[in-house]
């Protein structure tokens, strides 16, 4: 009467099987810290640099962000499946974001 198959749930991804997970974690990591830093900065801008302690708090969690995304991005090379230059541009982007923060922290 009622078939197995028919109610087989479908499974999403993200990425194909060749993907390594460090590798997409540390991606969205690295993307989202520079995406809040840009912001923070614009936001700033705007403001005439009289802001909030929320934006501190924005910039922390950046921080936050783009040193997992590097322990992310530094871990996937040790995952045999997913391709080279992937993994390096994560790191290169983690690398992006943390050189980012010091830059603004200095000024």
């Amino acid at each position: 009467m009622f078939s197995p198959r028919r109610f087989k749930r479908k499974k999403y991804k993200f990425a194909d099987d060749q993907m390594a997970v460090d590798t997409i974690i540390s991606l969205i990591f690295a993307v989202l810290s520079i995406l809040v830093t840009v912001g923070c900065i614009i936001y700033s801008a705007i403001k005439g640099g009289k802001i909030s302690d929320r934006v501190g708090v924005l910039m922390l969690m950046a921080s936050i962000m783009a040193l997992t995304g590097l322990g992310f991005g530094l871990h996937s090379f040790r995952v045999v499946e997913g391709d080279n230059n992937a993994k390096r541009m994560t790191v290169i982007l983690s690398l992006i974001a943390i050189v980012l923060l010091v830059i603004l922290y200095l000024i």
